[in-house]
């Protein structure tokens, strides 16, 4: 019996020293110290998320887990931006004794900047029980919600869908979208342009959106014209906007400027030359117009044709007012002929005909209008004249003729 009780003490304490060893050291905290030691925590915050221009409640929990009670505790907030505590609020508290295994929770209140970022911002707060102790710093993260409208540029869209040069009446469709928590009010916009394009009419450049919700959109509509010179690219171009922002408790005007790319694609640009034969036109005469068509563009111009347009009052008939060309590549030169008589009765000045260049890109079809200036400079000859001046020459030839005969003689 007495070798049983001596081997079963032998193995009790064989058990509880495994017992220690195999303890995880994530439980050491569970010892508690032979001195006073203090513990920060922050509790809680009101509201969650801290909002922009509002103010905040915030609890800290200060615990002394040790065996002593702490003397003359002392904790010091030190807020930075975009965090500041009320006027009326004192940074420091004295706590004073904090007896063992007890805890002391203290409130402040603060204000969040108007233009605190929205996110995780950093908060510090430091205790101590002495003077001579060095500080327990403990750093927190409190979350800000800011109620600042945020406008960005959402689709681009146009009317034609594919800008080209030497266009006009371009209408533009631009999606405004606020992805901030506050609404813009008198929202405000102007396309500011690159050189090569203007505006189609005065303000066509400009759009008034109102009020854009948060998480909503709305579209700004601008009319512009690109120049015959402007090469196939990405242009930049930027949009100023002007709003007024109400949120975090305050009542501003703000300026933004965002940027947008205006895309041109290419496009068949022809040269119209024309020339017409005689160079010099009278009344009644029978002519003709030579016009020359070059495609100065960067982009190749499928089943070119031509058509001339006069109107009923203008002095000329032209025996066909059509004709097909083929296809122009660039640089490529093609030409077409139109007979016409001039109406013994016109008037001596330029006529201005229209002309239709029709062509065929990516399976469109389109059109470009050009101008052909006619002058009819000369009267109409008198025949009498000619018949006595032909006359005159044949009576000169016929004595020409005769006397060298006799010479012969």
């Amino acid at each position: 019996m007495y070798i049983g009780a001596i081997y079963s003490r032998i193995l009790a304490i064989l058990l509880v020293f495994s017992f220690l060893l195999f303890i995880p050291s994530s439980y050491a905290y569970l010892s508690v110290p032979d001195t006073p030691n203090l513990k920060i925590l922050e509790l809680k915050q009101d509201p969650y998320p801290a909002r922009a221009g509002e103010y905040l409640n915030i609890w800290i929990k200060v615990e002394n887990y040790g065996s002593r009670e702490a003397e003359n505790v002392t904790c010091v907030l030190l807020p930075e931006f975009p965090f500041s505590l009320k006027p009326t609020e004192n940074p420091e508290r004295e706590i004073g004794g904090l007896p063992a295994m007890e805890e002391m929770v203290l409130k402040y209140k603060l204000m969040v900047d108007t233009d605190a970022p929205e996110g995780w911002n950093e908060m510090r707060i430091q205790c101590r029980t002495h003077e001579s102790v060095p500080w327990i710093v403990y750093d927190f993260n409190i979350y800000v919600k800011s109620l600042e409208p945020e406008l960005v540029v959402g689709s681009i869209t146009s009317e034609p869908t594919k800008l080209f040069p030497d266009s006009k009446e371009n209408k533009l469709i631009i999606e405004i979208q606020n992805v901030g928590n506050g609404d813009a009010e008198l929202v405000k916009t102007k396309l500011t342009l690159p050189d090569g394009f203007e505006p189609t009419e005065s303000y066509s450049d400009t759009a008034n959106l109102g009020t854009v919700q948060s998480g909503k959109s709305k579209e700004g509509t601008y009319y512009i014209d690109i120049d015959k010179n402007i090469k196939p690219g990405i242009y930049p171009a930027k949009l100023l906007i002007n709003y007024k922002d109400t949120a975090n408790n305050r009542n501003e005007y703000k300026n933004k400027t965002l940027d947008i790319e205006i895309r041109v694609k290419p496009l068949p640009l022809f040269e119209l030359k024309t020339e017409t034969i005689p160079k010099n036109l009278s009344q009644g005469d029978r002519a003709q117009i030579k016009l020359s068509i070059r495609n100065a563009g960067y982009e190749e111009a499928e089943s070119v044709s031509i058509r001339i347009y006069k109107q009923p009052d203008q002095p000329f008939d032209f025996d066909e007012k059509y004709e097909y060309i083929g296809n122009l590549k660039t640089n490529q030169t093609g030409e077409a002929v139109f007979s016409f008589d001039v109406n013994d009765d016109a008037k001596l000045k330029t006529y201005i005909l229209r002309a239709e260049i029709r062509y065929v890109l990516n399976n469109e079809v389109k059109t470009v209008e050009e101008q052909i200036l006619v002058s009819v400079e000369l009267p109409k000859k008198d025949s009498k004249l000619l018949l006595l001046a032909v006359l005159l020459a044949v009576f000169v030839a016929v004595i020409g003729i005769y006397y060298g005969w006799k010479k012969t003689k």
